[in-house]
């Protein structure tokens, strides 16, 4: 089915205009949590519309949203590969083969279509995809884009090194976060993550850093998962709570490594990059 454009006229909306300085301009992290928590689906490629994606086209008369980048694809395109005629974007479409690079582009994805000839190109050949993926993280000043393929390499959010997709600074190249830990919820109950292992009564909310100054203030905590300290690391991601001294690395509050599975074992440990 060809795309359409829209009957009415669509606001622009910006989901966090404090960007990149929310953690320190937000007074009341219950506003941050319940921004951060958004969620609605876009009219033009079906995918979620998330706080992370900051920018996005919302209808005042009907109840229909658009991610901002959505909205700057063309419909119409002409491409190298394929001269000969026009290409229309199309969407839900059953899944057919790149044109160009032969990947698979899956039922509901955008494409751009040749009717005369039948022939499918991809967004990532058919425009700059690697833009439209772009996301705004509140733990850092640049924007983020995804790896183009699979990477070996420390996370700057958990620490741990991982294999996989990675969101990396353009700008800074040297920071990477895991796709696992990038959309990581800003509040979260420690019995959740680690599947009731683990208990507290508040809920632990998440913050980009644990800066020395503010742990000699706590007393040097330790995790309460692995039980290990956040000194030499204060740059790491932290669930904290802010009612008691209850803090846990990011990866501890998942149990993604086995030996957190253990609890408070002197044997624990996690590969961590010095910065």
């Amino acid at each position: 089915m060809v795309v359409i454009q829209h009957d009415h006229l669509l606001t622009l909306i910006d989901l966090n205009p404090k960007y990149p300085h929310d953690e320190q301009v937000y007074d009341d992290e219950k506003d941050l949590i319940s921004i951060q928590a958004f969620q609605c689906s876009c009219g033009r490629c079906n995918k979620k519309i998330t706080y992370f994606h900051r920018y996005y086209y919302k209808c005042d008369q009907c109840d229909y949203s658009l991610h901002k980048l959505c909205s700057e694809l063309p419909t119409t395109l002409k491409h190298a590969s394929h001269l000969e005629h026009t290409l229309s974007l199309f969407q839900n479409e059953p899944r057919q083969k790149c044109h160009v690079c032969e990947c698979t582009i899956w039922d509901q994805q955008l494409r751009y279509y040749c009717s005369p000839c039948m022939l499918n190109i991809c967004l990532a050949c058919g425009t700059n995809e690697v833009h439209h993926r772009t996301i705004y993280h509140p733990s850092h000043k640049h924007p983020l884009v995804p790896t183009s393929r699979p990477i070996l390499v420390a996370c700057d959010a958990c620490g741990d090194e991982h294999k996989g997709v990675f969101y990396q600074c353009i700008t800074c190249f040297l920071f990477f976060i895991h796709e696992d830990c990038v959309f990581g919820p800003k509040r979260l109950l420690i019995q959740h993550g680690t599947c009731d292992k683990f208990f507290h009564t508040h809920p632990l909310i998440l913050t980009y850093g644990f800066p020395r100054v503010d742990q000699q203030a706590k007393f040097y905590p330790k995790c309460r998962v692995c039980d290990k300290s956040f000194s030499g690391y204060e740059n790491l991601w932290v669930y904290k709570c802010e009612k008691c001294r209850y803090y846990t690395h990011f990866g501890c509050a998942y149990l993604r490594s086995k030996k957190s599975q253990e609890g408070k074992s002197n044997s624990y440990y996690i590969t961590i990059r010095m910065k």
